[in-house]
């Protein structure tokens, strides 16, 4: 191809090869809806419902029966975060009243969804529509492609690129890059809406003594207490923050049932209890229960505020805890046991313990509740 060609005749030449596929990824459905008989709208709605009562459900059993068959055998004690006389002594709610409050919370969010969602109109990215409207819509997505590709690449290598592999990269980019694009969108939005609202629950003492303190009533949290809130705090963060985010991130119907449904069970997984090494919502985000724990302490309420996705605010703006986590249950259970088994052996032998290498019970646990 000729490069002193100027980069219309580039672009046209280029243009003239793409020819759209019509076939479809596996995710897309042409049926009116995803489900059958059950309109899109609806399972948007339900769906961050069903998975908040799932995951908590699955978090509560093994909260319960944790030292029974099966999850004994995966020696699951090991992972508890806080053991259960530290939640009864210290949460300052019972779980029947989490359980309400969540409850009227799921209610009001649910109405407020089914007022502000509206059905895909024909051309949206998973919209139950023709195939042949998808094409059109490829076709008036090539040209941006064009360009970028020569904005990176040049005007040759991009038009021979486009000639040759064309119709494979603008279906790819269609179907899959740019609503991978709009899910990350939504997850800055969420996020960003979180934690500048979260921060500023904390740092305004009105805020906090009259509205955010209901949630960290929780200082020991468990699965289904993730959406325990005051309700206008609810409505605030959680109810609007996932409208901002669909907006934001002009997702479709079936995209906002997949963010409202994955960002449910992130939240149940954060309040959870047990720092679970193969847990992959935990395993793979840094944003995790260990982390959002911390937070529910006292010593960490001006810290991570970040929910539910990412950390990067708490990382760019200085309000990550960067000091070591205090030991989970189990870790300080066998240290004020190691702590008392010292302490026999010095009575036994009738010498008191040195401040190197015995440690008495005592000393034991005021190391554990040290505050940093």
């Amino acid at each position: 191809m000729n490069s002193a060609l100027p980069y219309s005749q580039h672009l046209k030449l280029a243009m003239g090869s793409i020819h759209p596929p019509t076939s479809t990824p596996w995710y897309y459905s042409p049926a009116p809806s995803l489900l059958p008989g059950l309109p899109d709208k609806i399972l948007a709605l339900i769906s961050p419902l069903i998975f908040y009562w799932v995951f908590s459900l699955f978090f509560h059993l093994l909260d319960v029966y944790s030292t029974r068959p099966p999850y004994s055998w995966m020696n699951i004690e090991r992972y508890r975060i806080h053991d259960n006389e530290e939640m009864k002594a210290k949460n300052q709610v019972t779980p029947n009243q989490v359980f309400r409050a969540v409850v009227i919370q799921q209610i009001l969010q649910t109405v407020l969804g089914y007022w502000w969602l509206e059905d895909d109109v024909p051309g949206s990215m998973d919209a139950p529509t023709p195939v042949e409207v998808h094409v059109d819509a490829m076709l008036r997505l090539a040209p941006a492609v064009v360009r970028v590709a020569s904005i990176l690449l040049g005007n040759v290598t991009a038009a021979n690129l486009i000639r040759n592999y064309g119709n494979a990269i603008l279906w790819t980019v269609y179907w899959y890059l740019i609503p991978m694009a709009q899910i990350f969108l939504a997850f800055f939005a969420m996020d960003t809406w979180q934690y500048f609202l979260h921060r500023l629950f904390h740092v305004n003492k009105f805020l906090y003594k009259h509205i955010h303190s209901v949630h960290h009533r929780l200082y020991v949290p468990y699965a289904y207490g993730a959406l325990y809130n005051h309700p206008l705090e609810g409505f605030v963060f959680d109810s609007l923050g996932a409208v901002v985010s669909e907006s934001f991130a002009s997702l479709s119907v079936r995209q906002s049932a997949l963010l409202f449904a994955f960002s449910s069970a992130k939240t149940v997984d954060d309040h959870c209890g047990f720092s679970l090494p193969w847990d992959p919502l935990q395993y793979f985000y840094r944003n995790n229960a260990r982390f959002h724990d911390i937070h529910h302490q006292h010593y960490g309420l001006k810290y991570n505020f970040s929910q539910p996705f990412w950390i990067h605010w708490d990382v760019l703006l200085g309000t990550r805890w960067d000091k070591p986590a205090k030991p989970l249950a189990a870790e300080k259970a066998a240290f004020l046991a190691a702590a008392e088994e010292r302490k026999k052996l010095a009575d036994e032998f009738r010498r008191e313990p040195s401040s190197d290498s015995e440690l008495s019970s005592d000393s034991g646990i005021a190391m554990i509740n040290k505050e940093e």
